[in-house]
């Protein structure tokens, strides 16, 4: 059943994914009908998915949320923010649970335990296991105290339908089919058919004659259950109990010896001749089934371990009389640990070894076009050009596929904020509204893993500093619950992410006072900023304005790290803040990582690189125009004075002693502002496969990797930041 436990993993991903989205959209909106039945059509496909492996907390969990669900589905129950704070803990450990699944294949060994505790919490503390149905249920349906456990485990608990059904005994002249009846009934649990009467001889029975009464359990509604009944409302009782599944084992001692007889059996199994594949393929399939029984008598191994010790029916009998080996702590936390999910489908190695050949083919694609110039203007040249530009083509569009291969809609690292802002509001007790836009904004799946948690930096900052607390949004006139906006669009080949808040804002001058406390800036320097530097101080490392440390933010580490993984992924950042308005923080980032777009510079007769997200301009500059101070110069660029740098000084190459009345400037964008590069020529852009240094290279500082340009020459690519 590998494959279909598989299938399960990835579905129940995707289906407690969509749980969640709806019960916050419940939560906003207790009479979204839409969303109260999405939750539960969630809730119930995870039960049926689930009992078809061995996994009864998981079962049992689900079971009782979609119970939960119903009542409140039929109005017996209000959704509260205590139900919805139980909903998502049950979510959060159903979704610990698949991840160990994927990882072990087992649920973890406190899985029975954890379960009845989240039961007890979505019961309301009402229901244990193996509760009987309260007194007037009794009195009633006095069958259903008298189920057995293994009739408890079929019909699952909560708050079920009791049905009651005795036909008329000539039902079947009437056009009536009891059985066809209970084939109408939704979500049908249980069903016990009793002879009224003592049976009759078969020689004496009257086949055309119903002595039958026809007990059940339903999970729908009374009145669900009762539509299918219409026609014989007269025959039929129905009402409603509440009973919670027994999900203790049967007896030990009919259990053990079954259990014993089947385990014998496997050991038996491993003794069959056969070739050495059938033999490995018998050991396999016995692995899973001492595994399963065993998990059912309560004493759960990991298949791993079992799979060791049936090397042959000896081996298996002596582990089976020692009992499994007790879990090591290391173990433990290495099931508990959830695995890490994959973003696509087919391995990242094949989607990566895929773009590594189509950059390769895009650079020998290139080295077509200087052998078709030197072909001159014959008739043999028009047809290489023709042939040229059909290829060019065909490369384009095998590219452009393969990069939509790895393109995933931004909702990706969307979906995880609602969960995040609603509960980061009500620790805080805050009002926050959350608007998303662009979710369906495509990126390279590289950028998805990049933009993640910078994304998440951003959103607690906003919540925990930016927004302000209710009763001080009213003293300054503001609605009371805050507004918290994250807008993704794509421009200009990359994908934009901005993150915008209607809080406070960023507070110039309490940042100048803070750079001096911190001993960042010197008094006067603080003072001689701008408010817009002043504002930039917050992406300094170790800065941070807060009051005390919190497990949200106020360790100075949050907006460093946002502006490192965003620039150490070729993009930048952007701040914008009004005082009293709000905030806006923009992330630019590139499509892909796998091609990267370069402007070509020269510098001391090599060719470099420069990451075209960096680049702001280029732009000849006289050198009259250029101050100098000692060594340090400066330009103004823009209405703008910039620091100016030269990238033969960078390299540690000699200076150029040529007279030039005109330098070539790179206006490079950096998070702390921009800053002129000098180089001696400016060539080409060129969308190149970047390829990072290996070998002895790999910890050079300064430099990004290596790339090919279409005509074959090698350049390298200069990380500024670090150069800088």
């Amino acid at each position: 059943m590998s494959e279909l436990f598989e299938q399960f993993v990835v579905e129940a991903q995707e289906l407690l994914e969509t749980a969640g989205a709806a019960l916050l959209a419940l939560e906003r909106d207790p009479a979204d009908r839409a969303s109260v039945d999405e939750l539960f059509r969630a809730f119930h496909t995870l039960k049926g998915a689930s009992a078809l492996f061995d996994m009864v907390p998981f079962t049992r969990l689900v079971h009782v949320g979609e119970d939960t669900l119903s009542l409140l589905r039929d109005g017996r129950r209000a959704m509260t923010p205590e139900l919805a704070d139980r909903l998502f803990r049950a979510l959060d450990q159903c979704a610990r649970w698949v991840a160990a699944l994927e990882g072990t294949g087992t649920l973890p060994a406190d899985a029975g335990a954890v379960a009845e505790t989240l039961v007890r919490g979505l019961a309301g503390g009402e229901a244990s296991a193996g509760a009987a149905a309260s007194a007037g249920e009794v009195d009633a349906f006095p069958w259903v105290a008298a189920l057995t456990d293994e009739e408890r485990r079929a019909a699952g608990g909560g708050t079920l339908t009791a049905i009651d059904y005795t036909p008329d005994p000539e039902c079947f002249f009437t056009g009536d089919d009891p059985l066809a009846l209970f084939r109408r009934v939704p979500d049908l649990r249980l069903l016990r058919i009793e002879p009224t009467e003592p049976l009759p001889p078969p020689a004496q029975m009257d086949p055309y004659r119903c002595v039958l009464r026809f007990r059940a359990l339903s999970g729908a509604a009374v009145e669900a259950v009762t539509t299918a009944f219409r026609s014989v409302p007269d025959q039929v009782r129905t009402g409603t109990v509440t009973l919670a599944a027994a999900i203790a084992p049967p007896a030990a001692a009919a259990q053990g010896s079954l259990a014993a007889a089947m385990l014998e059996e496997q050991a038996r199994i491993l003794d069959l001749p056969g070739t050495a594949a059938e033999r490995e393929s018998r050991r396999a399939a016995v692995a899973r089934a001492v595994t399963a029984i065993l998990t059912a008598l309560g004493r759960p191994a990991q298949r791993a371990t079992v799979a060791a010790a049936c090397g042959d029916a000896g081996s298996l009998r002596r582990f089976l009389a020692d009992g499994p080996p007790a879990e090591t702590p290391a173990t433990a936390a290495s099931r508990s640990a959830p695995a890490p999910r994959r973003a696509l489908r087919v391995e990242p190695e094949r989607m990566d070894a895929l773009m590594a050949l189509v950059g390769e083919l895009s650079v020998v694609k290139g080295q077509l076009g200087p052998l078709v110039r030197r072909a001159g203007d014959g008739e043999t040249a028009r047809d290489m050009k023709a042939f040229a530009a059909r290829l060019d083509g065909l490369v384009g569009d095998l590219r452009h596929a393969a990069l939509r291969l790895r393109l995933l809609p931004l909702a990706r690292v969307f979906d995880p904020l609602p969960r995040l802002v609603r509960d980061t509001a009500r620790r805080l007790d805050k009002t926050v509204e959350l608007v998303l836009d662009g979710a369906e904004t495509e990126a390279d799946k590289d950028i998805l893993d990049v933009l993640g948690e910078p994304l998440l930096h951003l959103v607690r900052n906003a919540l925990d500093h930016g927004i302000e607390a209710p009763d001080r949004r009213a003293a300054q006139g503001k609605p009371p619950g805050g507004t918290l906006r994250v807008h993704a669009f794509q421009d200009k080949g990359g994908v934009v992410v901005e993150v915008s808040d209607d809080g406070a804002g960023i507070d110039p001058a309490a940042m100048r006072r803070a750079a001096v406390v911190k001993g960042l800036l010197k008094p006067d320097a603080a003072a001689a900023l701008s408010d817009a530097d002043a504002v930039r101080l917050v992406f300094a490392p170790g800065f941070s304005t807060a009051g005390s440390v919190s497990d949200l933010s106020g360790r100075g580490v949050g907006m460093d790290a946002v502006r490192a993984a965003v620039e150490r992924a070729g993009g930048r950042v952007e701040l914008s803040s009004t005082p009293g308005s709000g905030t806006r923080v923009r992330l630019s980032l590139p499509l892909t990582l796998s091609i990267t777009r370069v402007v070509v510079v020269e510098a001391a007769g090599s060719l470099y690189g420069i990451p075209v997200a960096l680049v702001g301009g280029v732009q000849r500059v006289p050198r009259a125009e250029i101050r100098a101070v000692k060594r340090a110069e400066s330009v103004v660029l823009r209405d703008r004075v910039v620091p100016l740098v030269r990238l033969r000084r960078l390299l540690g190459q000699p200076e150029d002693e040529r007279a030039r009345e005109a330098d070539c400037i790179v206006l490079a964008e950096l998070g702390d502002g921009p800053v002129a590069v000098a180089v001696d020529d400016v060539g080409e852009r060129a969308d190149v496969v970047l390829r990072p240094m290996t070998g002895v290279l790999r910890g050079l500082r300064g430099y990004a990797g290596t790339a090919v340009l279409g005509d074959g020459r090698l350049i390298l690519v200069l990380d500024l930041r670090e150069l800088l």
